[in-house]
C-alpha cells in the first residue's frame, strides 16, 4: 500500500508538510525564544533599507504561497484523474473539481457545496501571501529579556551590627572624600535642585551619567567595572544582575530595574534660639594672621569656627568645623551635625554669617531623616531614577546615615576656599534662578532642602559601591544581607518578536490548504491503490480536455452550447479510458445517457 504513495503523492504531501514545518517551526521558535534578532550587520542594513527588506520579503512570501497553491492544484488534478480512471464521476462534478483546482469561481446555486468550496479555496489560497509576509518580514522590534540579581540591603539589621568592620568604617569615613567623588558632592545637590525646577541636569558617578539624582541606588551593570581608580586597593565592581536567557544582538539597548534606594526627608528652618530641639552652638571669628599676596597685597586672614557640645557617633565626629577666609571677604559656610533629641533624625546646622556672599543662609538648621526607598531605574545613555512612594524610615544609627552625614560635612568643608565656597556659589545661583536677587526665606530654605536631599542620595550610591568593591566584605556577607532586584533588558534591533495569540490566524489559511491537499491525495490513493495510472492526462489543460473528449466520442452528449443544453449533459457519468492509437479518452459510462 505504501508503495502507492511514491511519486506525485509523496511530492505533494511532502511539499505541503515541508511548508507547514517551516511556517509553524519558525512561528514556534520566535514564540519560545521570546524573539529572534538578525545578526548585527544584517540588522543595521535592514534598518537602513526598509523598502528593500519589504520587497524581498514580499517576493519570498509570494513564492511560498505559490508553492502551496501549486501543490494543492496538482494534488486535486491528479486525484481527479485517478478517480476518472476507475469509478468515473458525473460531468458536472468533474468540471467543478477542475475549476476548484484552478481556483476559479463557481456560480451555481443548484450546487451550493461546490460554490461554497470554490469561494473558500479562492480566499484561502489568496490570503496565503499576506500570511507568509506577516510571518517572515523582519521589522524594527524590541526584544525584552528579564533580568534578575541582588544588591546589598542597607536596611538589614546585620549591617548595623558591623560598626567595627574595617570595610564599613573605611566606606563611611573615606567613601566620598576620595578625589573621584569630591566634585560629585556638590554636583549631586545642584542637579537635584535643577531637576525639581524641571530643568535638565546630569552628573557623573563612577563613569555613569545620572539625570537629576542617583536615587541612592548602586548603578548595576552586566559586566564588571574597574574600581581601582575609585576605591584604592580594590579591583572591580562586580556585576550582580544577569539575564534569564542570552541577550540578543541589538542595534541599541537599554534596561530598567527595580532597586533599593536611599534618601532622606529634609526640613530646614532658620535658627530659633527658643527651639529646644536645636543643639546649642558656639560661633567664633578670629583674625589669625596676615597674608602677603602679589596681586591682593597685604591682607588679614580670619578663622571662623562652629561647634556644639552635642554627642556625636563614631567613627567620625561632626560637631566642630572651621574655615579660613580673608578678613575683608568672609565668604564662608560652616556645618556641624548632631543627632536629634528623639534619635530619629540628624540636625544639620549651617552658618554663613550675616554678611558676605552667603549671608542669605544666615544660620540654618535642617532636620535629616533617612529613608530606605524603592526606585524605578532606567539605564540608557543616562540613568534615570524615579523614587516610588513606599519608603520606610532607615536606622538613624546605621552606617548609611553615618556615610550621608560624613558626605555632607565633607562637602561643605572641601567646598571652602579663602574667598568663596563652591557649595554656596551653587546654592546662590539656584536661588537666583527663582527669586532673582531677592533671596526670599522660603526659596532659600526649600532650595537648601532639595540640595541636601540630592547629596544624601549621592552618598548612598557611593557607600553601596564602596562596600560592593571590597572582596573581604563580600566574602563575609551573608545572603540575608542581600535584597533581590529584577527588571527588563530592552534590545532594539531588526527581527521577529512573539505575537498575540490572535495572530495565529495568519497561519491558518496555509494550514487549511495543506490539510485539504493531503486529505484529498490520501483518500484518492487509498481508494484507488493498485489501479494502473495510464497515460498522461491533465484535466486543467484545455488541449488535453479537447483531445480526450474527441477521442471518447462525447459529441453524442453535447448538442449545443446553450445553457439548457449544457445543463442537460451535467448528469452524464464519464470516466477516463483509452482508445487504440489515440491515448486518453473521456468516455460515457454505459447507461448514463
Amino acid at each position: 500500500m505504501f508503495s502507492s504513495f511514491w511519486g506525485w503523492p509523496a511530492i505533494v504531501i511532502g511539499g505541503q508538510l515541508l511548508l507547514q514545518t517551516i511556517a509553524w517551526g519558525f512561528f514556534g521558535a520566535v514564540q519560545s525564544r521570546g524573539g529572534i534578532a538578525l545578526p548585527p550587520h544584517l540588522a543595521a542594513s535592514a534598518k537602513a533599507n526598509p523598502h528593500t527588506v519589504e520587497w524581498l520579503s514580499t517576493q519570498m512570501s509570494t513564492i511560498l504561497a505559490f508553492s502551496s497553491t501549486l501543490l494543492f492544484s496538482w494534488g486535486v488534478r491528479r486525484s481527479v484523474t485517478l478517480r476518472l480512471r476507475t469509478d468515473g464521476m458525473p460531468l458536472a462534478t468533474f468540471v467543478s473539481f477542475v475549476k476548484i483546482s484552478s481556483r476559479s469561481f463557481i456560480f451555481d446555486f443548484k450546487k451550493p457545496t461546490f460554490t461554497f468550496t470554490a469561494i473558500v479555496i479562492i480566499i484561502l489560497t489568496g490570503v496565503q501571501t499576506a500570511g507568509w509576509s506577516a510571518l517572515i518580514t523582519p521589522r524594527a522590534i524590541v526584544i525584552n529579556t528579564p533580568l534578575i540579581g541582588h544588591e546589598i540591603d542597607l536596611s538589614s539589621p546585620l549591617l548595623r551590627q558591623m560598626p567595627n568592620n574595617a570595610a564599613v568604617t573605611d566606606c563611611i569615613v573615606n567613601g566620598t572624600s576620595r578625589a573621584p567623588f569630591i566634585v560629585g558632592q556638590t554636583d549631586s545637590g545642584y542637579a537635584a535642585v535643577k531637576g525639581d525646577l524641571s530643568l535638565p541636569a546630569t552628573f557623573n558617578v563612577m563613569d555613569q551619567a545620572f539625570n537629576r539624582s542617583t536615587g541612592g541606588i548602586l548603578p548595576l551593570t552586566l559586566s564588571p567595572l574597574n574600581s581601582s581608580t575609585w576605591f584604592p586597593g580594590t579591583k572591580t565592581l562586580p556585576p550582580t544582575i544577569k539575564p534569564v536567557w542570552d541577550l540578543p544582538h541589538s542595534l541599541t539597548s537599554s534596561y530598567s530595574l527595580s532597586q533599593q534606594g536611599f534618601t532622606a526627608d529634609v526640613s530646614c528652618e532658620f535658627w530659633n534660639s527658643t527651639d529646644p530641639t536645636i543643639p546649642i552652638i558656639h560661633l567664633q571669628n578670629d583674625t589669625v594672621g596676615s597674608w602677603q599676596h602679589p596681586e591682593v597685597g597685604a591682607a588679614n586672614v580670619s578663622f571662623a569656627t562652629l561647634y556644639s557640645d552635642c554627642a556625636t557617633e563614631v567613627p567620625r565626629f561632626h560637631n566642630w568645623t572651621g574655615a579660613y577666609t580673608l578678613t575683608t571677604q568672609r565668604n564662608y559656610i560652616l556645618m556641624i551635625a548632631c543627632p536629634s533629641q528623639d534619635n530619629l533624625s540628624y540636625k544639620l546646622v549651617f552658618d554663613a554669617g550675616r554678611t558676605g556672599l552667603y549671608g542669605f543662609m544666615g544660620t540654618t538648621v535642617c532636620s535629616l531623616s533617612p529613608k530606605i526607598t524603592n526606585v524605578s531605574v532606567t539605564y540608557s545613555d543616562v540613568i534615570d531614577t524615579a523614587t516610588r512612594s513606599n519608603s520606610v524610615a532607615a536606622d538613624i544609627s546605621g552606617p548609611a546615615i553615618f556615610s550621608a552625614v560624613t558626605t555632607l560635612y565633607d562637602m561643605v568643608y572641601f567646598s571652602q576656599a579663602i574667598v568663596s565656597n563652591s557649595m554656596g556659589d551653587k546654592l546662590r545661583s539656584l536661588i537666583e534662578e527663582v527669586d532673582g536677587g531677592t533671596f526670599t526665606h522660603n526659596t532659600t530654605l526649600r532650595t537648601t532642602e532639595k540640595f541636601i536631599r540630592g547629596v544624601t542620595e549621592y552618598s548612598g550610591s557611593v557607600f553601596r559601591a564602596c562596600l560592593s568593591t571590597n572582596t573581604d566584605f563580600l566574602d563575609a556577607l551573608p545572603s540575608s544581607m542581600n535584597v533581590s532586584t529584577s527588571g527588563m533588558f530592552r534590545s532594539e534591533t531588526v527581527g521577529w518578536v512573539p505575537v498575540a495569540a490572535v495572530t495565529i490566524l495568519e497561519l491558518l489559511p496555509g494550514t487549511i490548504v495543506a490539510l485539504l491537499t493531503i486529505c484529498t491525495v490520501v483518500m484518492a490513493v487509498l481508494r484507488h491503490a493498485g489501479e494502473p495510472e495510464g497515460g498522461h492526462f491533465d484535466p486543467s489543460d484545455v488541449m488535453h480536455l479537447v483531445a480526450a473528449a474527441a477521442a471518447g466520442g462525447l459529441n453524442s452528449v453535447f448538442v449545443g452550447t446553450e445553457e439548457e443544453r449544457i445543463r442537460a449533459a451535467e448528469d452524464v457519468h464519464v470516466s477516463l479510458g483509452t482508445t487504440t492509437g489515440r491515448g486518453a479518452a473521456l468516455v460515457v459510462n454505459r447507461g448514463s445517457i
